[in-house]
Formats: structure tokens, sequence, C-alpha cells
């Protein structure tokens, strides 16, 4: 809204420190031109913590029925001199110096109002409102400061209270008024390079080379340590079938945990076909995102597309400005012959690192990030070829003949090549991309891929990596190619589908796609391909060892070496297989009229209270939001709380290590402790604490308080924070909420450092409801005494557990469901509603 003079300024979160004060004065010149004290100076670092708490705030008024924030805006570039501004930029206001929070008392004026510390909001909000925000922000412990005022007197002034300086006092019509056009000038530097020499009859060794290429190989090193299941709405991540393997190029986050409907997101970018040729490298780093974002059925295919354009540029450097100039005219023209918009965009035109003795320059690139309204979360396509699936059909969108430059392939040889591959008709691109999209949402389609990094055949190759199963096989004499080598390694945009069965034949003829039929499911552990006279057999899992030993090499500088060979040697021996309870139904529970109190606690830094709020709303219980300072303030005594949930997250940070920071905020405060005291004194209370939570319970004996030695969590035997989707065996228990569940094999998102329990007393003494599907890691992701994975207390009311049942609910929230099963939830949902029952 217009903010009105009298208005109150604010700014929520951290500290201004000297970060960001290089700014674009050092961002956008080369590295290694000024000395590091500056250059650290323009580094943002993050306080993700911090960016919690004050979204939870927010969120709060957001949330509420009557929304109070009159205007909004993020900390981040120009610091305050930008965010504060934008603010005020229709009325103007004054901002006092000293308000303003210090972390470092030797800043400047000017260091103050320009910072780029980061996770801060400024927000305006009217004076009867500040007394609300200020309550939600203290329970939410999200630091608050009324900075200012609105004026309305058109200007915008920095003054001290203290000393009367006015460091900054402008009239906003010379702050916000037209600046001043940017003229680049610049030569053409036509730059020539060789074609791609090769040996027709070295095909194995050079695929064994390309699939080990870093743009190639597998992720995993890069997927294994990021929370990909976070906030529990995350639809398609990038690791998929039984093996886990990082696949999916196309990610999905659900809007709501009801609706179906989410945001799918993709990148492309095409730096070598760039440097042939800038338009080539704009048109396919588009081409890429979207061949890459079509596996979602988006709400209005194409036309939901928006586009996000990231130009990385070794500006003023010969020829490179007009290399820049055809790049961006060239993404703008395919664009707007596609029919979808590039709202937004970034640059970074600096490119290049200067050493004593010489220069680097990065190629020029464009990264496109591609994104659009998924309207079915369920019908998402992976990369994951079904052993008993239809044919495979190979759908040229280029309009090129195949050609090596630019490739990977190009680069294992040493070489860019002379000549790149280009989408040369965007009116059939977008045609073809909205045909692929009514396949899907006729679900005609069982596994889909496209062709980018490696070609062709690494495509084919990576369709078979996720399943043991998987065989193919393959003719390509229909291609029309150069040789067998140009045909399996070049670039050209491109895409593998598998028909669920023959009759996509007539459907490909309905929709005038230009469709291959190259193959089928064959042979598992086998890819066979025959090309006019030439037949080659590949075992795929020789391939996916190659592919695989990159991200093994860089695992093992980040984890445990020994650990990192174990994955490397296992990862194939440790499938996703399920054993379903015979008594689930996979409906979604009907809502009781009966509806027991639940209390969701969660501490500063926690993350996962609204999945688990979420299941047990769906089991039927009434749901209410607790934060430790409810309990401290005595707010919130727990009195009428049945079921207690301790949430997953990063209390503190996790900087004390396994909720020791939260366990403290019980011991050393005796309201809280009181409480929980009380309540665990119950006998008609239940309670569940989820990987943070299960720390906070272990660190509190709550578990087992009985035993002579406490068992505890400790660090993960890799010694990093490990993400995947695992599977976990439920044993014969009397956990209130598993024990119906006993005899399930379940996969389970895990998502933890310190999830390793340790257990001093012998296996027996302990009440142990579930341990991981394999007793080995990766599946074992911690090394946990006896495999455990779930812990209940002697009586089974309380329950521990370091995997996240609360973030796999849903089908789609497994990064592998069974395709034959049409449930509307998933197994882990029955362990609430056994609570509910129980109640």
């Amino acid at each position: 809204h217009t903010p009105k003079p009298g208005d109150q300024i604010v700014v929520m979160g951290g500290d201004n420190y000297r970060i960001g004060m290089g700014g674009a004065s050092v961002s956008s010149t080369d590295t290694g031109e000024y000395g590091s004290g500056l250059e650290l100076n323009a580094v943002q670092r993050s306080n993700p913590e911090m960016q919690k708490r004050v979204a939870n705030a927010i969120r709060a008024l957001v949330e509420s029925a009557t929304n109070p924030i009159v205007s909004i805006h993020d900390h981040g570039a120009g610091g305050h001199l930008n965010c504060l501004s934008e603010l005020v930029e229709e009325v103007g206001g004054i901002i006092y110096l000293n308000r303003l929070p210090l972390g470092d008392p030797t800043l400047s004026a000017k260091e103050i109002i320009g910072n780029e510390s980061q996770e801060r909001m400024g927000l305006i909000i009217s004076p009867q409102d500040l007394p609300t925000l200020k309550a939600i922000a203290e329970r939410e412990r999200a630091p608050l400061y009324v900075v200012g005022s609105v004026t309305g007197d058109m200007r915008f002034v920095f003054v001290s209270e203290e000393t009367g300086e006015k460091p900054m006092d402008l009239a906003l019509s010379d702050l916000f008024g037209s600046s001043p056009k940017t003229v680049m000038q610049d030569q053409r530097v036509v730059q020539q390079y060789d074609a791609v020499a090769y040996q027709a009859d070295k095909l194995p060794a050079y695929l064994e080379q390309v699939l080990r290429l870093e743009a190639v190989a597998c992720k995993d090193w890069l997927t294994n340590k990021v929370d990909r299941c976070v906030g529990g709405l995350v639809a398609k991540q990038q690791c998929a079938g039984p093996l886990q393997l990082p696949l999916n190029n196309c990610g999905v986050m659900a809007l709501d945990y009801e609706s179906g409907q989410g945001i799918a997101t993709a990148i492309g970018h095409a730096p070598l076909s760039g440097l042939i040729d800038p338009v080539a490298g704009s048109r396919n780093a588009v081409a890429e995102a979207l061949t890459n974002l079509i596996w979602a059925p988006l709400q209005q295919g194409l036309r939901s597309v928006s586009l996000s354009a990231n130009w990385m540029w070794p500006c003023r450097n010969a020829g490179e400005d007009a290399r820049l100039y055809e790049a961006v005219r060239g993404l703008s023209e395919f664009a707007i012959e596609l029919g979808i918009n590039v709202p937004t965009g970034k640059d970074s035109l600096s490119m290049k690192q200067k050493y004593p003795d010489r220069e680097v320059l990065a190629p020029g690139t464009v990264i496109v990030s591609a994104a659009g309204h998924c309207d079915d979360i369920s019908r998402i396509v992976e990369p994951v070829l079904q052993a008993n699936g239809g044919p495979l059909y190979y759908l040229p969108l280029s309009g090129d003949t195949f050609k090596l430059g630019g490739s990977s392939f190009a680069q294992v040889r040493n070489a860019i090549g002379d000549v790149a591959p280009v989408v040369q008709d965007a009116a059939y691109f977008a045609k073809a991309f909205d045909a692929v999209q009514t396949l899907i949402r006729e679900d005609l389609l069982l596994a889909g891929h496209d062709i980018s990094a490696g070609g062709l055949i690494t495509a084919l190759l990576e369709m078979c990596f996720a399943d043991p199963a998987a065989g193919l096989d393959l003719d390509l004499s229909g291609l029309e190619s150069p040789d067998l080598i140009t045909l399996l390694f070049a670039e050209n945009a491109g895409l593998l589908i598998q028909a669920k069965d023959e009759g996509i034949a007539k459907r490909l003829r309905e929709l005038e796609l230009v469709a291959h039929r190259i193959g089928r499911p064959a042979t598992a552990g086998q890819l066979t391909l025959r090309y006019r006279a030439e037949q080659h057999t590949f075992d795929v899992a020789e391939c996916r060892q190659h592919w695989y030993e990159t991200s093994w090499l860089l695992d093992r500088r980040q984890t445990t070496p020994a650990l990192a060979d174990k994955r490397y040697r296992d990862y194939m021996n440790q499938p996703l297989r399920y054993r379903f309870p015979a008594s689930f139904s996979g409906k979604k529970p009907l809502r009781p009229s009966r509806r027991p109190k639940a209390a969701v606690l969660r501490e500063k830094g926690s993350n996962s209270e609204r999945e688990l709020a979420n299941a047990l709303y769906l089991a039927g219980f009434e749901v209410k939001d607790v934060h430790m300072t409810d309990l401290i303030s005595g707010r919130e005594t727990l009195e009428d709380i049945r079921f207690l949930g301790a949430v997953g997250g990063f209390s503190n940070s996790d900087v004390l290590g396994s909720a020791k920071g939260w366990a403290g905020a019980f011991l050393y405060n005796p309201a809280a402790k009181a409480a929980l005291d009380r309540f665990f004194a119950r006998q008609d209370v239940l309670s569940i604490g989820i990987c943070n939570g299960c720390q906070l319970f272990m660190e509190l004996n709550l578990i087992h308080p009985e035993h002579p030695r406490q068992g505890l969590m400790r660090h993960n035997d890799s010694g990093k924070h490990e993400s995947a989707f695992t599977s976990v065996e439920i044993l014969p228990n009397h956990s209130v909420m598993m024990a119906p569940l006993a005899g399930a094999r379940l996969g389970i998102w895990i998502s933890h450092g310190e999830g390793k329990f340790y257990l001093p007393e012998p296996e027996a003494t302990y009440h142990i409801v579930a341990k991981y599907g394999y007793e080995s890691y990766p599946a074992n992701p911690n090394g946990s005494a006896y495999n455990t994975a779930m812990l209940a207390s002697a009586d089974g009311r309380h329950l521990v557990t370091m995997p996240h049942l609360e973030r796999s609910t849903f089908p789609w929230n497994w990064a592998h469901y069974p395709n034959k099963r049409k449930d509307e939830v998933s197994p882990w949902l029955e362990a609430f509603v056994n609570a509910r029952k129980w109640m």
C-alpha cells in the first residue's frame, strides 16, 4: 500500500558489518585487481537462521486475517540505501543512523548506510500495528528495530539523533530519476576454432572419458550433503529410481500440502557452444532449460514459463562486449519467437582472473533459469527407464544436423569445435514442447530425458542407471549423421521418451511430432546399439561406475575417505525395496469429530514445523504452534496438550551441537523445564522427537531415563551432513505409533549431521522400533549403534526418530514410490493416526 506520514520504518534481522562494501566496484572488476581485504568485504556472508526467524515473524503477519504490512523490501545489494529508499520512494522518509544495530562499531556512516549484510528485511507499518509486530518478533526471537518514519516531504534522509550529522539528504527525484544510458563500444573479434578430431574405432574409450567429465558425471557428491526434503513440500528433487541417483533435471516444489500444484524450475547453459557462436550459446541455453523443465506438466504449457538470465561475461576485453551484445540480442529474439518472457536477470561482467604473469578469461555464458506453474505434481516424468514399459522414441528439437562443436566430447578431445548446433526453428520447438506436455497429461509417457551434456549416448545410459533392472535394445540406423561418433556425442537439443505402450505412435502423428522409434527395454544391465553395419554392446553397470567415479573422487575430499570409498563400492547394492503394510488402504483419513490437542514444539532455527503440523492435522488432531519463548514466558504450559512433537531443523544453528542449545533452553529456564517435566509425568500423553527433536529428547534423557548410562546423539561417521531418501525396516514393537506398522519396509527421508545413536547399553535393553534397510553406509547414513533409526520408551508412548516420517507422508514426497500404487497418502501418516486413535 502507499505509506502515509507517520508510518514507522522497521528493519528486522541482524547487525551491520563491513560486508559488501567492495560492492559493484569489486564484483564487477577482475579478481586479483584489489587487495584481499577489499575483496573479502565484497563477499555477502549468510545467516540462514536469522533469515528463518525474520521470515517466521513476517509470515505470521501475512497469514493473519488482516495483514498490517504497508510495504516490504528485502535487504541485499545496496544495503539500506536500496532497501529503505524503495520503501519510501512515493512519499519520502527519515532514517535515524544511530538506531541501526552495529555489529562493528568502527563502521563509517557510509558503511552503515551501504553495507550488504544479508538476512534483513525492511518494512513499513502503522504506529497502531507496531505493538503486534513487536510481540510476534519477540516470540520468534527476530531482532526488530524502529529506525525511522515516513515524512511525506519527498526526501530521503539519514540523520544521527546524537550528533545531528546528515550523511545523506536527497530529493527522491534525484535518487530515482532516469539514469544515464550506458554506451559500450567494441569491435568484433572473429575467433575460429579447429574441428574436433577423432578416430571412429575408439568409441568405448571416448565414452568412458565423457562419462567421467565433471559436466557429465554423477553429481552425488553435491546432492548427498544438502537438505533435499526440507519443509515437506519437495515434490521432485535431483535423485531418482531405486538407486537414488541424481538424474532429474527438473525440480518441483509443491505450493501447499493439499492442492497438488507446484512451481517447476530448471536451468540451462551452453558455454562452449557460446564460444563458437554467442547466439548459439544463448539459444542452446534456453533450449536446455526448457528441455529440462518439460517433464513437469505446466498449467498453460510453454506459456506458463518465465525465464531469468544471468550473464557471466569477461567484459572490457577485446571483442567480448560485442559478443555479449550478440548473445543478449540472440536470447531476446529467441524468447520472443517462443512466446515466453524474460522478466528478470543479473549480470557478473568481470569474469577474468588476474595473475602476476597472465590473465584467464571465463567463457561468456548465460545461465538461464526457467520456472512455471505445475498444476499436477503427481505426473512429473523422470529419466528412469521402466523395464516392462513400451518403446523408446527420439524427438529431435534443434532442426539442425548433428554437430560436435561445443560438446562435452569436444572437451575430452581437448577441443572446442568449429561449428555448434543450434535450434533453427523456434516455432516447431514451441509446438513440440506443448505436444510433449499433452502426452504427459494423457499419461502416455513412462520416462523421459533431455539430450544435453554428453549427447545422445549419455542420455540413453542415464535412463538405465537408476534401476538395476533396466536395459535397452537400440537401432539408430534411421537417424542421419556423418558417423556414429557424431550421432552419439552431438548435443543437439532433443528428447528421449519411453511410451506406456505401442499405441503412442498414432498420437505422435496426430500431434505432428517428429519422432523416431529407436528401441525398447531389453536385457537388464545391457545397452545394445546398432547403427547400420555397426553394433556395440555396453555394460550399464560398468558405464555407471565410470559416470560415478568423478563424484567419488570429489566426495573423498568432503567425507571420511573410507566411507566415500564404501559409498562408491556399495551404492548399487542397496536399491530401495519396499514392503507395505497389508492393512494400508492409501486413503486420506476422515476428519474425526473428537480431536485431541497436539503441540508442535520449535526453537529458533527449527525448520520442520509446518510438515509436522500438517501430518498431525491430517491424522485428526487439533494442532497448536508452540515456540520455546511461549514455554519460557509461561504463555504455554502444555496442560491441555495430549501429543507433543519436537520438530527437526537446526536449533541455534547447531553451533552447540546435537540440540544442546535447545536442551539448555529447558534446563536453564524453570518455567519451560517445569512444563516439560509435568507433561512427561502424565500417563495420558504421547510424544515424538524428529531429527533435531530426537537430539533434544536424547539430550534430556527422556526415552530411557532408567538406564545407568545415557544414550546420546553424535556426529555422523562421515563427518558431514547427510541427505538421502533411504529405507527403514519396522521391527516388532510396542510403540503406540509404530506397532501396527511392524513388518513394513518403507522409504523415508533423512537429513542430519548428528544422527548417530550412541547407545552404551546392550541392544536388548533398548526398544528399537526401526532399523535402516541396509546396515552399511550409505543406506545407514550415520553409523548408529545396532543400525538404529527409531527408538521408543519402555512403555511405547514416546518415540524418537532421526528419519523424517513427517516429510514422507505423501506419495509425491517420496523420491521413489511404487508406480503401480495410486495412494492419496503414504503409510507414514498411519503412525500419527495410530496416536490419535490411542487417545
